[in-house]
């Protein structure tokens, strides 16, 4: 019999936005580069989007603004050309979606799209300015292959000192007109920071960490000056994906069943790995380590037949940091 689940529900996906035009400009102040019009959401929705941003003939700024808040701000080098993403929690309502940067010579984004996704079993903060330490728990349930082992929680931030400089801090930092986070007490390091150098008031940083479900998970943002303004996102969903190997599932079901599983891209589409097995005491490679992987870009699906391997000594690990998992099931003997 075969019991699956499609964790991305695609029936509820939908681009809101989707622009391949290139729109430029020059100041040395921070100026509209363009207005993509409003957005309405019926439900508070995980925001997903991307762009490409160029910085010709100086460095430039950039940030992308939804509503009343910053979503996300970078700091190009002149001649820098790329693909900038990520991913946000916007609360219901109409919002208006706008681009600004600050480049002394040209600064152009173009190709960029937006929409709603949705994963079960994600729960959310959505973008709004911080004001006290936020707490989320993802549900401990079983799933169609086994119970949920753990979550991977995104920290989604942009910061700005009226009138001065603001860093986002790691551990053992200490910056100027500071901005740390906290998780479950204990500081933590940020994954990417763009530092707010030369005034430029477009600090923002990111956080990705696994952890456990069916317990709270307290969020706090730490600020060295009190007028800091800190715009804020937290996501916790097992389906998203980080950089290095995780385990969102406990294997449990019946042996000699073949296992199923969908990897996709979300906000970008980066290689994307599957892995049922560990690395041993004493390693020779992964051909060694692992009964069974696969690795690749796009969808990206995999099967595999538990006969021999026990499924109760097997861990299945995954990773691709902008992707996510979309399906999984099981055909049990």
């Amino acid at each position: 019999m075969l019991f699956s689940e499609m964790v991305r529900e695609i029936s509820k996906e939908e681009s809101l936005i989707d622009d391949d035009m290139a729109y430029g400009g020059s100041t040395e102040a921070w100026m509209l580069l363009h207005d993509y019009g409003n957005i309405t959401l019926s439900e508070a929705t995980l925001i997903v989007w991307r762009m490409r941003a160029y910085a010709a003939g100086s460095a430039g700024n950039v940030r992308l603004k939804i509503g009343s808040y910053y979503v996300y701000g970078e700091l190009l080098g002149n001649g820098v050309n790329k693909m900038i993403s990520g991913i946000s929690w916007i609360a219901a309502g109409v919002h208006s979606v706008r681009v600004e940067s600050k480049s002394d010579g040209t600064f152009q984004v173009e190709d960029f799209q937006l929409g709603r996704a949705k994963f079960s079993d994600a729960v959310a903060q959505a973008l709004a300015a911080y004001s006290s330490t936020i707490t989320k728990q993802v549900a401990s349930r079983k799933t169609a292959v086994g119970p949920l082992n753990e979550a991977i929680f995104a920290v989604v931030c942009w910061a700005k000192t009226p009138g001065a400089q603001t860093y986002f801090e790691n551990i053992g930092d200490a910056l100027t007109n500071g901005v740390s986070l906290k998780v479950d007490g204990q500081q933590v390091d940020w994954d990417w920071r763009n530092q707010d150098s030369g005034s430029h008031e477009n600090a923002a940083a990111y956080y990705y960490g696994a952890l456990s479900v069916g317990v709270n998970h307290t969020f706090e943002i730490v600020k060295d000056n009190a007028n800091t303004v800190v715009h804020i996102a937290v996501i916790g969903c097992p389906w998203l994906l980080l950089g290095d190997l995780r385990e969102p599932i406990n294997l449990d079901f019946a042996q000699g069943s073949t296992l199923y599983l969908m990897l996709e891209p979300l906000h970008d589409d980066p290689t994307k790995t599957l892995r049922i097995g560990k690395k041993r005491s004493v390693s020779f490679g992964n051909s060694t380590d692992y009964y069974s992987s696969a690795s690749g870009t796009g969808l990206l699906p995999h099967s595999y037949t538990f006969e021999t391997v026990e499924v109760e000594e097997s861990l299945m690990l995954i990773s691709g940091f902008g992707g996510c998992i979309s399906i999984l099931a099981v055909d049990e003997r």
